[in-house]
C-alpha cells in the first residue's frame, strides 16, 4: 500500500511525517529504509539519520556510520566515535580498508 500525504503510513510511505517499510519525508520512521531531514530505519540517509545498519547523514549511526558526527562500529566522519574511525584526526587502518573497499564496490 502506498500512502502519500502530510501523515503518510504504509508500505511505501511519502509525506511530511512518515511510518512505513519505505518511507520518505521529512520525518521517516519505519522498519526498512528511510530518506528524509530526520529518519530512523535500518538503512537511514538524512540529516539525521538513525540507522542500524547504515547511516549516512549529518548526524548519522549504524554499524556502517558516515556523516559530520558519526557513532557506529564503521565510521567515516569529520567527528566520529566508533571502534574503526576515519576521521580528521585519526585514521584506523581496518576503517581506512574497509571504506576504500566500500567505494570500489560501489563504483564497479
Amino acid at each position: 500500500m502506498v500512502a502519500v500525504g502530510r501523515l503518510a503510513m504504509g508500505i511505501l510511505a511519502m509525506g511530511h511525517a512518515s511510518f512505513g517499510v519505505i518511507a520518505i519525508g521529512q520525518l521517516g520512521l519505519g522498519i526498512l529504509f528511510g530518506l528524509g531531514q530526520g529518519s530512523t530505519e535500518l538503512y537511514a540517509i538524512g540529516q539525521v539519520a538513525l540507522g542500524l545498519m547504515f547511516g549516512l547523514g549529518q548526524f548519522a549511526t549504524g554499524e556502517i556510520a558516515i556523516g559530520q558526527f558519526a557513532y557506529g562500529q564503521y565510521v567515516l566522519a569529520q567527528f566520529g566515535y566508533a571502534e574503526y574511525v576515519w576521521s580528521q584526526n585519526r585514521a584506523d587502518p581496518e576503517a581506512v580498508a574497509f571504506f576504500k573497499s566500500l567505494l570500489a564496490r560501489s563504483i564497479s
